[in-house]
Formats: structure tokens, C-alpha cells, sequence
């Protein structure tokens, strides 16, 4: 891909995860207009194409609506995810944990590769603060949080805008496996290392390792996911 390719592709990226996070963290609620895409434009200082872009790829996922002379503004259920559970299992139905899992274990390797190649100092920070909490969690609770704000971490230092909303459209499922796996003998103690393997070679940059700890984690799951069964 061409330099200047990759450098809009990124920069459309960071557009969509800055709206994703002003809906997350509540300036734009549930049914609010988004500002005009000219306004937007020039706030977060980026083309007016570019926005639109980013805007399109909040419109595939289904956190926001867009119409033509009415503006965009966040959908009625819109939640910190992108999307509450319910809206989720309407569209792709009742998936069971495997069937979640095998989902998981082809997309979470292909945006660990992507977040070892591309994870700025930012992500960084982002990533090692999940893992600090995670290995300071009082209880199980906690720690499901903290693993998920690692994982959501780490898609977002993918900078692929699509990639990382499954972690974001699919949170409420993946909780409610993990849930279900944390009551395991071990599994934290044992789930931390493999964690651990995949930061550091994001940190490092080295992309074929950072698979290769993705591959690990993910074939974790699976087999905790048969202890379950």
C-alpha cells in the first residue's frame, strides 16, 4: 500500500476512534446529533472527506445514523460498545461461546499483527495500565473489566477502524464467556503470562511474535473452553 494510502487510512482510524469515544464517554448521547461533518472537520483539524469516511464506518457497525439534509446523530441504543447485547443478538442471532471463540481466533491474530506494527506510545501506556489492573484486580469482576480494557486496548492500537469494533460491538458477549471461564481453577494465574507475552512484543514492534502469542492465547481459550464443556 502506498505511503500516502496508509497515512489516510490511519488518519480516517483515528477520526472514528476519537467520535467513538466522545460517544462513549457521554458528550454524545443516545439519539443526540453528531456536529455537522463540516463542523467536525474543522474541530479535530482533518478534511472534510476524511470525516466522512469515519462517520461511514460508524454507520456499518451501527453506532450511528446518517440522513441526507437531517445531519448523523448516535442510535438510540447506543451503548459504550457500539451496540447493547440484545441489538447484537438480533442481528447475527444466538451464538454460543464456541462459535464466539472461533470468531475471535481468526480476527484477535490478524489485530494483534496489526497493533505490533502500528501501536503508538499512546496504545502503549493504554495496553501496560489494562495489564497493571489486571494483575491488581481484587476479584474476578474486576479483572474481567481490566482484560477487557486490555483487549480493546490492543484493537485500537490496530488503527483499523473495522477491526476494532468487533471488540466493541462483541464486549457484552465476550464478558458474558469470560464470566463464565474465570470461575476455572487457575485461570488467571495462567491467562496472565499469555497476556503478558503478547504486550511485550507489541511493545517491541515484532509482529510474527506477536501472532505467535495471539496463537498461544487463543489456543488457551479454546482448551479452557473444553474443561467448561
Amino acid at each position: 500500500m502506498p505511503a500516502q494510502r496508509r497515512l489516510r487510512v490511519s488518519l480516517v482510524d483515528d477520526v472514528a476512534r476519537e467520535l467513538r469515544e466522545l460517544i462513549a464517554s457521554r458528550p454524545l448521547g443516545p439519539g443526540e446529533l453528531l456536529p455537522s461533518q463540516r463542523d467536525l472537520a474543522r474541530q479535530l483539524g482533518v478534511g472534510l472527506s476524511t470525516v466522512r469516511e469515519a462517520v461511514q464506518s460508524l454507520t456499518t457497525v451501527g453506532l450511528v445514523e446518517s440522513c441526507p439534509g437531517r445531519g448523523t446523530w448516535v442510535c438510540a441504543n447506543a451503548s459504550r460498545t457500539g451496540m447493547p447485547l440484545a441489538g447484537i443478538r438480533q442481528r447475527l442471532g444466538e451464538l454460543n461461546a464456541r462459535e464466539l471463540w472461533e470468531a475471535r481466533a481468526v480476527i484477535e491474530v490478524g489485530i494483534i499483527k496489526y497493533a505490533a506494527q502500528k501501536a503508538t506510545a499512546g496504545d502503549l501506556r493504554r495496553i501496560h495500565a489494562a495489564m497493571r489492573a489486571m494483575s491488581a484486580s481484587p476479584d474476578d469482576a474486576a479483572f474481567i473489566v481490566a482484560d477487557m480494557d486490555y483487549h480493546i486496548a490492543v484493537a485500537d492500537a490496530g488503527h483499523n477502524a473495522l477491526l476494532s469494533q468487533f471488540y466493541h460491538l462483541a464486549h457484552e458477549l465476550l464478558m458474558e464467556v469470560a464470566t463464565e471461564l474465570i470461575a476455572l481453577p487457575n485461570v488467571k494465574a495462567e491467562s496472565l503470562p499469555l497476556q503478558e507475552a503478547v504486550a511485550r512484543a507489541i511493545e517491541r514492534h515484532d509482529a510474527a511474535a506477536a501472532e505467535k502469542a495471539a496463537q498461544r492465547h487463543m489456543q488457551y481459550i479454546g482448551k479452557l473452553l473444553d474443561r467448561y464443556d
